[in-house]
């Protein structure tokens, strides 16, 4: 009785403790930020006729994270049969988590805390689908930057073929890796610091090729919507672009924030900024209007989530209380 007591408190103080720490990080972010309240004026300056493409730009958050659910899915349901609206709310909880955290990385914790299942596992099972979206964020994110190369400067021929070959043999690499994790996994079990995780690495073999394809495709489909979200931004703010050029720059734009190693929402703020400036400064006398599309997007694609998956937070049990 006195352990059970014990456990109901220590899960009252972590749902109070994480969601004061998102109502800290949404201060510091919606309120004491002087780059959020610039931003915000232009995008009230431009909100005039606009609902089609800002209706959009929502559908598509939605449409964003509903794929990223049924990819979640599909890989716990191999551990243990979770509903839609489990799946639904540890993916949101993992967005509001990984406010906190180098890289996101807490966003595997944050998904598990929905389950009743062995929660070590479903790390492992939550980290293979982020690994099929780092795949595809680096394969075409790279790309994106390689056809900016090409459209956009003046690079001598010999190094643009060095840059090509890098990024064939980069996208090669990592797609060998990603379609033999079994293997790998396989590898590193003789290794002393591995023997003792891995029973729950060799979760991978639970998973087909067939199965890491439609990962594969769910994260790929998850990347387009992204950069459409990015293009209806540019055109809402007024960035007279082709689809093709905005494609090309916001793939570039993704990609050198992809491998932003301190990817944290309290300081990663300012370098997404300065990254997409870099690509978008010559197409635009405004720099208002690119820290806005960036700030908005910011905020529609993390922000709004995180605050329904704070919520979703509170009816989850972090220490059993049985």
């Amino acid at each position: 009785m006195k352990h059970l007591l014990q456990n109901k408190l220590l899960n009252t103080i972590v749902k109070l403790a994480i969601f004061a720490a998102l109502l800290f990080v949404l201060y510091r972010q919606l309120f004491a930020n002087e780059k959020m309240a610039i931003a915000y004026a232009h995008f009230l300056d431009n909100f005039q006729g606009n609902y089609l493409l800002m209706a959009g730009v929502l559908l598509f958050m939605v449409l964003n994270w509903t794929i990223e659910s049924i990819k979640w899915k599909l890989l716990i349901d191999k551990l243990h049969r979770i509903s839609w609206s489990e799946a639904i709310q540890g993916i949101l909880f993992g967005v509001t988590f990984s406010l906190f955290t180098p890289s996101r990385i807490g966003e595997f914790g944050g998904r598990i805390f929905a389950l009743n299942t062995e929660r070590k596992e479903a790390i492992v099972s939550t980290m293979i689908g982020s690994f099929a979206q780092i795949v595809v964020n680096l394969s075409l994110g790279a790309l994106g930057l390689l056809l900016y190369v090409v459209v956009y400067t003046d690079i001598d021929k010999y190094l643009l073929t060095a840059f090509a070959f890098l990024y064939c043999f980069m996208v090669f690499a990592i797609h060998v890796v990603y379609y033999n994790l079994d293997a790998v996994s396989t590898k590193f079990s003789h290794v002393a610091v591995f023997k003792k995780v891995y029973k729950y690495i060799h979760i991978v073999d639970l998973y087909s090729n067939r199965e890491f394809l439609w990962l594969e495709i769910y994260s790929a489909v998850r990347y387009v919507i992204y950069c459409l979200q990015f293009v209806l931004l540019l055109q809402f703010f007024g960035f007279d672009l082709s689809l093709s050029a905005a494609m090309i720059l916001v793939a570039a734009i993704f990609f050198v924030q992809t491998i932003n190693p301190l990817n944290v929402a309290i300081i990663d703020f300012g370098f997404r900024g300065n990254v997409a400036a870099y690509f978008l400064a010559g197409f635009t006398d405004n720099p208002i209007a690119i820290l806005a599309t960036t700030v908005t997007l910011w905020f529609v694609n993390l922000i709004l989530p995180a605050i329904i998956g704070g919520v979703a937070a509170l009816r989850f049990t972090y220490f059993k209380e049985e």
